[in-house]
């Protein structure tokens, strides 16, 4: 009877699950500085949209992009990731610009066409 019991122990004990072991070295990536923008500007179709980016070489990243809405507002997202903050954006929505000869004959109460 001893020695059945020693084996439900000696079972028990050697098939109880094991804690899993650590990794000993994680892999660690080079940070690669990137930089790119891009614009696109039709006034036929009325597409009109940007996007800039970088990365730093300390891996910082920042950028924005902006794109004409149908609503005539122009939508610009600006944003950076830095260290352990994350995604962090900020959203702008403005009138575009008119351009000289627009604002001129604006000023003057008239039209450009």
């Amino acid at each position: 009877m001893k020695a059945f019991v020693i084996a439900v122990v000696l079972t028990a004990v050697l098939g109880a699950p094991r804690p899993q072991q650590q990794q000993a070295t994680a892999l660690v990536y080079p940070i690669i500085p990137y930089s790119y923008q891009y614009e696109t500007n039709d006034a036929a179709t009325g597409n009109f949209h940007n996007k800039a980016e970088i990365k730093t070489a300390l891996g910082h990243v920042f950028g924005s992009w902006s794109v004409l809405m149908p609503d005539g507002y122009i939508h610009t997202t600006s944003y950076n990731v830095t260290g352990n903050s994350g995604f962090l954006p900020v959203i702008v929505k403005t009138l575009p610009q008119a351009s000289g000869a627009v604002a001129s004959a604006a000023a003057a109460g008239g039209s450009s066409a």
